[in-house]
């Protein structure tokens, strides 16, 4: 079994809130020491994270979790692995009794979509469990994606609420911190398990994302990329190459597949579909699927969709499949890189860097060695300098109200350690595709 989430220090309920054990006696007098807890000096997150890294936090007997740093089990386990882009440590790779069973290349951003690959992840859990085997969920750090994930494993598994799931997680893992947009999506999953009618209402399956290509997934159709409201089956435009799903009740789904489509994907996207009720839903029950063929759609097909058509009803096209066409792609790495947002790895020596400053009377920027989203707290300001690109400001929607854009800019570009380019300025709840781009290349 792996090592528990313990360690001399006395682990609070706080996120990343660790905090010094009791003063030992005195040999001499017998006198306890007296220290105020205003006296010592709060961890720095280096500090908090550094006695996480090595530990295989032990959520159940048979499920952990673990960042890149963690020691290593020597008894045989499976490794769920949700953060491919990041290369494992050249000291610290998975030894030959960890055995890859799902890799993914999952980003900690607030749009980066987690559900849709729950039906994955929660099916090797139960292949695994179903041979006896331990799970190991595993992230660069231990502490957005891999604990949202189990998180979400528990709920889905054992039926408890998000609030229950996430208090079990916590108590294992200390550290245990999913972005705001991971709690977004397990709250929705934890309503959808409950009803019925906050399900999707349209499923499209697409490439993952620009920097993962090859992964296609089955996702769900929005109004709109900013809003979480499911656009109903008379709203969505649908494309040849595309196969989309339109669950109608708790017995059958409608699969639309364009002209374009492979059999390959409609196997695939069916399986996808299937996996979504068993696992995520844990319905007894799977739907019929019903395929309808592009220009060869059944009358009862299309009175279907034209129920759910509302008055002044705008189509929305889906561009993920633009994303497949080698032009496009080459075209929008062109526009981003000049924007500011190269899509590609880049050296050591050049991977942004991340500062952060709590009041307008600090003297400095504190760089952030180790960071991920959860150093995005709302009363800090971030200053994430790209080298050779630009700069952007990051301002927490609690941070100092003295602080003026032009205050920021000025304390960035006077900054003599730093080159910095042109400063964009974004505020938290309010970050574009490219800052997250942008941010997540550090990791």
């Amino acid at each position: 079994m792996g090592q528990r989430a313990s360690s001399p220090a006395a682990v609070s309920t706080e996120a990343f809130g660790i905090v010094p054990s009791a003063p030992r006696k005195s040999i001499g007098g017998g006198r306890r020491i007296q220290q105020s807890a205003q006296d010592v000096d709060p961890p720095s997150r280096k500090e908090r994270l550094a006695v996480c890294a090595p530990l295989l936090s032990e959520i159940r007997s048979w499920l952990f979790v673990a960042g890149h740093r963690v020691q290593w089990p020597q008894q045989p386990h499976c490794l769920v692995n949700l953060a491919s882009e990041v290369p494992f440590e050249p000291v610290n790779p998975p030894p030959a009794n960890i055995r890859h069973v799902l890799t993914l290349a999952l980003r900690d951003g607030a749009t980066q979509e987690i559900v849709p690959f729950l039906p994955r992840v929660l099916d090797a859990v139960q292949t695994a469990r179903s041979a006896k085997d331990n799970i190991i969920v595993l992230c660069q750090q231990g502490v957005s994606r891999s604990c949202a994930t189990a998180i979400a494993i528990l709920m889905c598994r054992e039926s408890l609420s998000y609030e229950q799931a996430f208090a079990q997680v916590k108590a294992a893992r200390d550290v245990c911190s999913p972005n705001a947009g991971f709690i977004c999506q397990l709250m929705e999953l934890h309503a959808q398990r409950l009803d019925p009618a906050k399900r999707p209402q349209v499923f499209r399956y697409v490439p993952h994302a620009l920097h993962d290509l090859t992964t296609k997934v089955l996702k769900p159709c929005w109004f709109s990329p900013h809003t979480r409201i499911h656009a109903p089956p008379s709203h969505v435009q649908r494309r040849s190459s595309c196969i989309y799903l339109y669950p109608v009740d708790s017995l059958m789904a409608y699969l639309w597949r364009g002209q374009d489509a492979k059999e390959a994907d409609v196997a695939l996207a069916t399986q996808d579909f299937h996996k979504w009720y068993l696992h995520l839903w844990s319905e007894p029950n799977l739907p019929n699927i019903v395929v309808q063929w592009e220009g060869r759609e059944s009358t009862a097909f299309l009175a279907w969709i034209q129920s759910s058509r509302s008055e002044g009803a705008i189509l929305v096209d889906y561009d993920d499949v633009a994303w497949s066409t080698p032009s496009l792609v080459h075209q929008d790495e062109d526009t981003t890189a000049s924007a500011g947002s190269s899509l590609h790895p880049l050296p050591s020596n050049a991977k942004p860097q991340f500062r952060v400053m709590e009041s307008v009377d600090d003297e400095s920027w504190e760089l952030l060695r180790d960071y991920d989203s959860s150093d995005l707290l709302p009363h800090l300001v971030g200053w994430l300098h790209v080298p050779g690109d630009c700069d952007y400001i990051w301002i927490g929607d609690a941070c100092d109200s003295n602080w003026t854009d032009e205050d920021l800019v000025e304390r960035v570009q006077r900054d003599a350690s730093v080159s910095a380019g042109p400063v964009k300025v974004v505020r938290g709840k309010e970050e574009s595709d490219e800052f997250w781009t942008a941010f997540e290349l550090g990791y």
